[in-house]
């Protein structure tokens, strides 16, 4: 497209008076009003925010440049879509040479690599540089490393192409920008930042670990573990507030100079106790503060060079990090996974950093992305929050039961925020008083620039001491949490205003979240103790239980009927550092602990019971929970007692290290009613639902607690039709499990690439004798096919009592059918064949054992292997949907319609025969297939087997008495 009018005029006037604008008067500010702002309003930027956007959904924001130590502490510009930043864009005048000076270049990379931008902009018009930020900046860098566009101001009508199709609003909003930043990702060199200040804190722990353990030898464990967190979050919240300019810069970077550092550290934590009233610096009992104060860690000894090594990598050059545009979400992550380790003490009070044991067995720690965060946060608090006033707002309670680093409550808190200022200034501009009211002592805001107003800190702490409360068994991370909270509170204050404040209302910037954040476990009561000797439990134990009574912490909001949302992301998986007395206590208050179960159900059934008449749950879970055996006492709570709102349905893994797919649910205490499934793609989250569809939430009591969500009312109508004419397979044989051939208590996973010893690849067939009675030979799942067996490789297994989960031997032998528990391929099918003589096999296969008298094994293997059951079985089960490692369990199989026969019946008998002599066929095709040599013959025999399971196809369709219109809704091309 060529270039605008406006941009023609621009480049032409800059070119008349390049001599003047070269100059060292012109300045920044002008070439921002009279080129750069009109350029990106060609581009289609609301740069002046014209269309009246709230203040969280301005294009443009034009950050305030605030001079410390002589560079400026916020880059020039700021463009988002929806409030989320996508790249910066800083402005120099046109006397700087943006090509050959490297300092710039480092400026505006430590911005947008801080606050994990992939790309931002230099320009002075003159001259624009476009940066790749994922790459780290390294003071060193050349102007020209990272740089991946450069272009002069008379290159920009025949290059307007691309600069529209990268950094245009639309563009950007068409998804154009993130395509081209996913193309050029795994660049040589790219380190995110989260990863790289990870790193660095874990650094910072492992020093100070060594050093406090061995200069402080009369601290315990967990003394050791609580002086190096809170030494870790004094720091960082320290730094980041020099980098805002609520401190004054380079405090902790003077310290360098001379001896006795942590004392003069101490002086610091003093001043920042005065100053901001946050139980991170609490050192002097006061009254009305219900926690005693810190007396350990001011007495501690630290090295000199531990914190000088940690204070020089905070600072220009050697720091990369710009903490004044470091994202909250960012740090979350960085603290969620810091908090996934812990210090061990040695026999000899040395200090070693371990993974907690929880973590380990769960195979890390895993932060919620901020997109579903926000959704959760809107669909729950946002929806409280419709049609209230501030005096109304004022009066919800929102909880994370499981808070970890806070980044469910840190959301949670900045919608209120945006809701609060976004509610005054409608109301303001109503009454056609802004200004006036705005500039009045006790208005809840203040006027910043035009048309941009913000809330007064005062106001800032009422909503978070008002609406925001967590609690976690980790005391670690409820301090992250409070410290989070905390800098939220701080944002876009000034040491000026700071002081103002406390000269003048006498009043401490920042308030003490002790009865808002607490620590605790969330699902064992203090009753817990009655008739336990504790005596008996040690000291990790009763850390790890630490009972927590919701009555007693937070007595008025459970006196008014508890919280009116609850909101996070629970531990999966059942943590078994848990001893026999933690595990009864549970199946003796839970109801959602009968048989076995996993720790989120837990802590769906305490957290929904702690919610107030119409409050909102919203939760990111396994999928899993919807239909397996042993939720079914979980989802016959949920249904009879509370309306599941909304269940959003995401195919694609949202934590990219665990292999488990989730989903958001939105629960509301009040009589059961509809459901809504949105079904996303998680990386597309943000955008409109795939599918959309509405059920009863009576339809699920009536299919026997079984939340089933893949169907839509053509397909339901199928599938009651299908089972009005079928009884369950578990009627007429006996799905059941492999064995785990992994030792009990090696801490092997299967398919994690470790080879036990009581298996052995590549013995021939004959090595049996050789290998000794013991040794039988196995089978894993990728040797199964539709109708056939074909072993890839000889693999023996060493089978008896010693394996993990050993199975009644009498599984692997005799007629049977072998369904592969993966159901692969494009078309996920379920693969199942017959075998009759002896074969042990893994857990990827599942037997189907005929112990009585019942359907013949190819009756029941022709159904099985038919198109309308694998289409039965995706509309049935979450696991079949999952992107990794889609799944048909033991609990699937023995669902499975099997179609009613009457043998007594000429037409009965005739069809169950016709099925018997169609799957012989099938078997015998497929071992010719096998056999086959030629190509031709390869070609003629796939043909057969194609036309034969077509006629099962058929088959089964008339078992089921299928109508040729429900056979097109099965076999619909468009079948989710």
């Amino acid at each position: 497209m060529p270039a605008p009018k406006i941009v023609l005029e621009l480049i032409g006037r800059f070119d008349r008076n390049l001599d003047a604008y070269r100059s060292g008067h012109y300045n920044e500010t002008q070439v921002r009003l009279e080129f750069i702002d009109p350029f990106f309003k060609a581009l289609g930027w609301d740069i002046y925010n014209e269309q009246g956007n709230a203040e969280a959904y301005k294009d443009v924001v034009h950050e305030a440049a605030v001079k410390v130590g002589g560079s400026t502490k916020a880059p020039d510009y700021s463009f988002r879509i929806g409030g989320t930043r996508k790249f910066f864009l800083e402005a120099k005048k046109p006397s700087v040479y943006i090509k050959g000076d490297p300092h710039p270049a480092f400026q505006l990379r430590r911005y947008a690599w801080s606050a994990k931008l992939p790309l931002s902009i230099l320009t002075d018009f003159e001259e624009l540089a476009i940066y790749d930020c994922r790459i780290r900046p390294v003071q060193t860098d050349k102007s020209s490393n990272a740089r991946v566009m450069y272009l002069t101001y008379t290159e920009y009508a025949d290059r307007w192409d691309d600069l529209y199709s990268l950094f245009s609003r639309d563009a950007v909003l068409k998804g154009d920008f993130d395509r081209f930043v996913a193309s050029t990702t795994h660049k040589r060199g790219t380190a995110e930042v989260d990863d790289a200040f990870l790193q660095e804190i874990e650094a910072w722990r492992d020093a100070l670990a060594r050093s406090i353990a061995l200069r402080n030898t009369d601290l315990s464990q967990h003394e050791v573990n609580f002086a190096v967190g809170r030494t870790i979050d004094r720091i960082i919240f320290l730094r980041i507030c020099e980098d805002r300019g609520t401190e004054e810069p380079d405090r902790l970077m003077t310290l360098q100079n001379g001896t006795n550092i942590y004392k003069r550290l101490i002086d610091l934590y003093h001043r920042a106790d005065e100053k901001y009233n946050s139980g991170l610096f609490h050192f002097h009992k006061e009254r009305d503060r219900p926690t005693p104060p810190d007396e350990l860690t001011l007495k501690l000894a630290i090295d000199d060079k531990v914190l000088k090594d940690i204070f020089k990598g905070l600072y220009y050059p050697e720091s990369p990090y710009e903490f004044s545009v470091l994202p909250a979400d960012i740090l979350g992550q960085v603290y969620e996974q810091f908090l996934g380790k812990v210090i061990r003490l040695t026999a000899g009070h040395h200090a070693k950093v371990e993974d907690k044991p929880e973590v380990k067995k769960a195979g890390g720690v895993y932060y919620t992305p901020t997109y579903i965060v926000d959704y959760i946060v809107e669909h729950t608090v946002g929806k409280l929050l419709e049609g209230k006033t501030p005096r109304q707002a004022a009066k919800l309670r929102i909880l994370d039961p499981a808070c970890g680093s806070g980044s469910f409550l840190l959301g949670a808190y900045q919608l209120l925020l945006d809701w609060h200022r976004d509610w005054y200034i409608q109301q303001l501009s109503t009454v056609g008083a802004t200004r006036r009211v705005a500039q009045k002592k006790a208005s809840p805001i203040y006027q910043v620039g035009e048309n941009e107003y913000r809330l007064t800190t005062a106001e800032r702490k009422r909503i978070l001491l008002n609406n925001i409360y967590g609690v976690d068994i980790d005391s670690q991370a409820v301090e992250v949490t409070k410290l989070s909270l905390l800098l939220k509170v701080l944002e876009g204050e000034s040491a000026e205003t700071i002081n103002h404040n406390i000269q003048l209302f006498h009043e401490r910037a920042l308030p003490d979240l002790a009865s808002n954040i607490k620590c605790g476990n969330s699902l064992i009561a203090p009753d817990f103790y009655h008739g336990q000797q504790i005596s008996l439990l040690d000291e990790e134990e009763r850390h790890r239980i630490n009972v927590f009574d919701w009555e007693a912490e937070f007595p008025e909001i459970m006196k008014n009927g508890g919280f009116n949302a609850v909101i996070g992301n629970p531990p999966y998986g059942f943590h078994e550092i848990h001893t026999v007395p933690v595990k009864q206590y549970f199946r003796d208050n839970l109801i959602s602990s009968k048989g076995s179960f996993e720790h989120y159900f837990l802590f769906y059934e305490r957290s929904l019971n702690l919610l107030r008449e119409k409050g909102q749950h919203g939760f990111i879970v396994p999928v899993t929970w919807l239909t397996i055996p042993s939720a079914r006492s979980l989802r016959e709570f949920v249904l009879k007692n509370f309306s599941i709102k909304t269940i959003a349905w995401l195919p694609e893994l949202v934590f990219q290290s665990a292999q488990v797919n989730t989903l958001v649910s939105v629960i509301a205490k009040e009589a059961p009613g509809q459901v809504n499934v949105d079904i996303y793609e998680a990386l597309g989250f943000k955008g409109p639902p795939k599918i959309k569809r509405c059920y009863a939430q009576s339809e699920f009591v009536e299919d026997g607690y079984y939340i089933g969500i893949f169907k839509s009312t053509e397909e339901k109508e199928v599938i009651d039709n299908i089972l009005g004419m079928s009884h369950r397979l578990e009627e007429v044989a006996r799905p059941c499990s492999g064995y785990n051939p992994y030792e009990a208590g090696k801490g092997e996973k299967p398919g994690g690439g470790v080879q036990d010893k009581n298996t052995v690849k590549g013995k021939p067939y004959h090595a049996q004798k050789k290998l000794g009675r013991d040794w039988k030979q196995e089978i894993v799942g990728r040797d199964l096919g539709r109708y056939n067996l074909l072993i890839k490789e000889d693999r023996w297994i060493k089978y008896g009592p010693w394996l993990a989960a050993p199975r009644d031997p009498q599984n692997f032998m005799g007629p049977r059918i072998l369904v592969q528990e993966i159901v692969g391929g494009k078309d996920r099918r379920i693969v199942a064949t017959y075998y009759d003589d002896e074969l042990y096999h893994s857990r990827d296969i599942i037997p189907i054992k005929f112990d009585h008298n019942g359907m013949h094994p190819f009756w029941v293997l022709g159904v099985l292997n038919s198109y309308l059951i694998t289409w039965y079985h995706h509309k049935q089960d979450p696991k079949a949907k999952k992107s990794l490692f889609p799944k048909v369990l033991v609990s699937d199989l023995r669902r499975i319609p099997m179609p009613n026969l009457d043998l007594s019946k000429a037409t009965d008998k005739a069809r169950h025969d016709r099925m018997i002599a169609l799957v012989e066929q099938m078997l015998a095709l497929h071992k010719q297939l096998a056999a086959a040599r030629t190509e031709h013959d390869k070609t003629t025999l796939q043909r057969q087997i194609d036309a034969t399971d077509r006629q099962i196809d058929g088959l089964v369709y008339e078992l089921y008495g299928l109508t040729e219109e429900e056979i097109g809704i099965v076999e619909s091309q468009n079948n989710e």
